[in-house]
Parts: structure tokens; sequence; C-alpha cells
């Protein structure tokens, strides 16, 4: 089996696929214009800086949400109306005049960041629903190129966009690209395993889902990886850029570089799902100790091209890894409660990843970018001697069937 032939086999996931990639595009265009924009109209980093926070605020509460209604409600509805509902938040930065305006672009960021927070869980509590266990590694190597896609062409092609027809343009693409990946999802057809709404326990009567993960070991291990992981990757995040425009001097163009780099190594990885297919823990540990070591070797290289094969490698082997937690997860966790556990997960991961680049700026006033880089690679094998460690003290089999009696 190859990710083609799952692929073709997978006419439904295909639906979901496409709305995904579609959507993901048109924010990242949006993306792109309102960073111009604020720049534009407010020559202020402070303005840039209260957008990346009103854009991490959400996941807090609404992720949380996302989950537990994609495991109490039709997952199909929720991503439709949370396209739907994104459309007139996607346009409104159209509006934007100067400074007086830019509530509006606060606004703007804070309901797309939410409609995110609640798409992103019922999106990956529907995977598991949709395919066969056995396709989904697959599948998770088709979601790292999506990523990838996404990255690439979503931030290149969006700055050219706006350079060549203004920025009136991205925010309408984006509007048209969740219309779009609304009219993807209406053929989707997602099995129903939830109870109707009307059978089930009102949600103050079930267990919180707190003492459900934390019952668990293997659950438990996952949230540690979650919680810590978006540390080291949120600090990558600002030193991508810091290397191009600093450490290199190549200014925008050689951040455009980094990024497209970024974006093939998550393609890259996808392609080696065949060689994927047991021992997925041992590989989870290996690969992000690689992605450890891509960084200690990029805290010296002599050259930005050595720097931009160095970034590739980190992201294929980070895109490894992170197919196989993903499939891991999806194996591990009941279907019943997936969207209640991405939930939290992305909670955590966004929230501590925006923590992460907080405090990397700061860092950066303290560290050359380089010793940051060197650091962050030590953090990376530090993490994955503790996930070893973990992962040693517990039999994922016997956790999996104690997680579905529970």
């Amino acid at each position: 089996m190859s990710n083609w032939t799952v692929w073709k086999q997978e006419k439904n996931y295909r639906k979901l696929f496409w709305a995904g990639a579609i959507s993901g595009i048109g924010s990242r265009f949006t993306q792109v214009a309102i960073l111009t924009l604020l720049y534009q109209i407010t020559d202020s980093g402070l303005a840039i800086g209260i957008f990346f926070t009103v854009r991490m605020a959400p996941f807090l509460l609404v992720a949380p949400l996302g989950g537990m209604l994609a495991d109490r409600m039709p997952k199909k509805n929720l991503l439709i109306i949370t396209d739907i509902l994104r459309v007139p938040f996607a346009l409104s930065p159209l509006l934007v005049q100067g400074p007086d305006h830019l509530w509006i672009i606060y606004t703007s960021a804070f309901f797309l960041a939410s409609g995110d927070a609640l798409y992103s869980p019922v999106r990956m509590a529907s995977i598991p629903a949709l395919v066969k266990q056995d396709r989904l590694l697959y599948v998770n190597a088709i979601e790292q190129i999506m990523l990838g896609a996404v990255l690439v062409v979503g931030s290149s092609t969006g700055g050219i966009i706006a350079y060549l027809f203004g920025l009136s343009v991205p925010f309408t693409l984006d509007g048209i690209s969740f219309m779009i990946s609304a009219m993807f999802l209406t053929g989707l057809t997602i099995p129903v395993t939830e109870k109707p709404i009307k059978q089930m326990k009102p949600i103050q009567h079930e267990p919180s889902n707190w003492n459900y993960i934390l019952s668990s070991a293997a659950l438990i291990i996952f949230l540690v990886i979650e919680l810590t992981m978006p540390l080291a990757n949120g600090t990558d995040n600002v030193l991508m850029s810091v290397y191009a425009l600093d450490v290199f001097e190549m200014d925008d163009l050689g951040v455009g570089f980094i990024y497209g780099a970024l974006g093939l190594g998550f393609i890259i990885s996808s392609f080696f799902s065949n060689m994927l297919k047991r021992k997925l823990v041992p590989l989870i540990v290996i690969f992000i100790a690689l992605e450890g070591t891509g960084h200690l070797i990029l805290s010296s290289v002599p050259t930005f091209y050595i720097a931009l094969l160095t970034v590739l490698f980190i992201t294929f082997v980070g895109g490894i890894s992170n197919i196989c937690l993903s499939t891991l997860t999806m194996k591990v966790v009941p279907r019943s409660k997936q969207g209640s556990f991405f939930g939290l997960t992305e909670m955590i991961s966004n929230t501590t990843m925006g923590v992460a680049m907080g405090v990397a700026g700061v860092l950066l006033k303290i560290f050359e970018p380089r010793t940051l880089s060197f650091l962050v690679g030590i953090t990376y094998i530090v993490f994955t001697v503790v996930y070893a460690i973990l992962f040693s003290k517990i039999d994922l089999v016997k956790a999996k069937r104690e997680l579905r009696r529970a």
C-alpha cells in the first residue's frame, strides 16, 4: 500500500483534504496581508505582537469546546458551519482605512482564530471516522503534504498577490476559500458513531475529560509531548526568520526561501510512510532526536544555502515524527473521546507555542541566534530522553484496551 493507493481509495477523505487545503491557503493569504496592513498603518512592532496575542487567546477556550462538540454533534455540520461563519470575518479587513480601524483587524483576527480553534479538533477527530485504521499512517502522511503545500503556496503566493494586486485581493480570496471549502464538505459522509444528542446524558453528568485522560498513563504521555514540543517548535518559528534576516542578511527573499524549505521538508517526509508501518514509538523518539541534531548543525552552518538544506532536513525528520505521533494517538485514543482529546491538545500546544514565541523574542536579546539554535537542539534531545523513559514504562496495547473499557 502507498499514499497514492490510499488517496485513490479514500474518496471521502479527499473531500476533507481539499477543504482543509483550500481554506488553509486562504488563511495564509490573510495572515500575510494582515501583517503587511498592520505595519503600513501603524509602523509598529507592538501592533503585530498584539495581533499574535489576539490570535492565541481563543485556543484557551474554544479548542476544548470544539473537541467536546465533535464528540456530541455531527462533525460534518460543525465543519461546514465553522467555514461559513468565518467568511464575514475574513472579509472585514477590507473596511480598514487607517489606525482608527485597528479594532476591526483585531476583531477579525480573534474570530478567525476562534474558527481555527473550533475547526481543527473536529477535523482531526473526523479522520479516524473516515478511514480504516490500517490506513491512518498513510492519511497522516498525506496530511503532511497538505501542511507543506499550504505553507509554501499560501505564504509565497499570498505575498506575491498582495504585492501585485493590493491587500484587498488576499482578503477577498480568503473569504472565497471558506465558501469553496464548505462546498467540498457538503459532499462529505462521516459515519456516525455518536449517540443522538437527545439520548445522551447531560454534559454536567459525564465524567470529566481531564479525569478520563489523567487516569491513563498513555494519554498523559501524549499530553506531555503536546506540552513540551511546542516550547522548541515555537522558538524554531522565530529563529527561522532571524536566520534569513540577521544571520545571513538575505532580506525578505531569504525568508521566502526558508519557508519554502520548511514546506518542502514536510512534503518529502510524507513519501516515507511505507517505511513507518511498525515500531511507531521508537520512530517518534529517533526522529525528534534527529530534529534536535538538525538544530545543532544549523547553529554552525557557514552559508545560507547549507542553512536551507539543514532547514529542509529539520522539517523532513520533524514531519516523520508528526506522522508517527498522530497515527499512534488516533489508534490509542477511543473514537468517542477523540474530539475532546484533540481539543485539549490543540489548546495546550497552541498556547505553549505562543508563549514560546514570546519568550524566544526575549531570549534573542540575551543570546546570539546561533547560540539559541544550539540550545534548542539540546532541548529536543533532552525531550527525546524523557519521552523514551516515559514510553518504556507503559504497555500501549494494554493501555488501549483499558481506555476502551473505561
